[in-house]
């Protein structure tokens, strides 16, 4: 399973327990996006999938990390959310 979280201002964040309504509707489509972008993407090695860290500073300015098993399973991931 792909796991997705959000780390907004240095801070871990979680979009179920955001109080602003938009906020969560922006997390969640963020979400679903990285999920289908990656939903194929598996280690050809290892059968891992690929865990996305969503960093900002802000909601305007989101960076994507992605962790895996090994490199080629990073890349293959990275080359999907561009």
């Amino acid at each position: 399973m792909i796991d997705v979280t959000f780390e907004i201002g240095g801070k871990k964040v979680s979009p179920s327990r955001m109080g602003d309504e938009l906020e969560k509707v922006i997390f969640k489509q963020v979400t679903e996006n990285i999920k289908k972008a990656l939903s194929s993407v598996r280690c050809p090695e290892h059968g891992e999938h690929p865990n996305v860290v969503v960093k900002g500073h802000s909601m305007d300015k989101l960076n994507f990390e992605v962790h895996g098993c090994c490199q080629n399973l990073v890349d293959l991931a990275t080359s999907k959310l561009k």
